[in-house]
């Protein structure tokens, strides 16, 4: 727990790590987590995991070895369910949620309710719809539907959505009920993280995973399908990896945000 001498004011400081892209991403985020929570005394971990596998998805082992770093809980995305024989584990992946808008709706948990220290903190997902196919439904109706449902102390959103008038807008829409909405999936970090009314918000909080790369990928794959139209695969890319996420201040008297921080950590030679 940190204190604010100044203010007299104790704080529960929550982490969020944006999405994990690949093997790079993993072993980043298993080999620095446990510095990270030291170094700015976090309380709670959220993790996006749904790029772990090989660039698209997650699996059973993917989901431990992210829990064993000191993950509390991992959120997903649109491609949550990329490697099908997650669909048979989650059932086994107690902490790990997936988009509440999204099909199958009948398999695995939206969000999560967790006890940190003395508090109920709710960890909420929901996927956008701009140019994002494997959305179903209004995603403003859905945090509606889903702020009436969970009933804790701290809600915490990860809004995994592309454009970013969608994310400023659905701000709006829970500002008043969430004490943090955290945009994730562009890969890319943005400079306007903000407290609103209470409620921390970023447009997206980056990836975690290979730094010399688009988006996380090959940089010759990526290039070749942009110039050719040709089909690629998702070849993750090699090298030293960015590590990027944001510490959400939650002030215990008032269970609402205080402060947000962004956290980029670049390879070596780049910083």
């Amino acid at each position: 727990m940190v204190s604010d001498v100044r203010k007299g004011l104790f704080f529960m400081n929550i982490l969020f790590l944006g999405d994990v892209v690949a093997d790079c991403g993993i072993r980043a985020v298993t080999s620095v987590l446990p510095d990270l929570k030291k170094q700015y005394q976090i309380d709670f971990t959220i993790v996006n995991g749904e790029n772990a596998a090989e660039g698209k998805g997650i699996t059973y082992p993917i989901y431990q070895q992210l829990i064993d770093a000191g993950a509390d809980v991992i959120t997903l995305g649109n491609h949550a369910f990329s490697k099908r024989e997650v669909l048979g584990d989650l059932k086994n992946m107690k902490r790990l949620i997936r988009p509440d808008n999204m099909e199958p709706f009948n398999r695995g948990q939206s969000y999560l309710i967790c006890e940190c220290r003395g508090k109920k903190v709710a960890v909420a997902n929901i996927l956008g719809s701009a140019f994002m196919r494997a959305s179903t439904g209004d995603p403003y109706l859905c945090a509606e539907r889903l702020l009436q449902r969970i009933h804790a102390d701290i809600i915490i959103i990860d809004f995994h959505a592309e454009a970013t008038s969608e994310k400023q807008a659905m701000l709006e829409i829970v500002k008043d009920k969430a004490a943090a909405l955290i945009g994730t999936h562009t890969h890319v970090q943005t400079a306007d993280e903000k407290i609103r009314d209470g409620c921390a918000f970023i447009c997206d909080v980056g990836m975690c995973g290979p730094y010399d790369s688009i988006l996380g990928r090959d940089r010759d794959e990526v290039l070749s399908k942009m110039m050719t139209g040709q089909f690629t695969r998702y070849r993750p890319a090699m090298g030293e990896p960015v590590i990027c996420g944001a510490v959400i201040e939650i002030d215990d008297l008032s269970n609402r945000a205080v402060h947000i921080r962004r956290i980029q950590k670049r390879p070596r030679e780049d910083v």
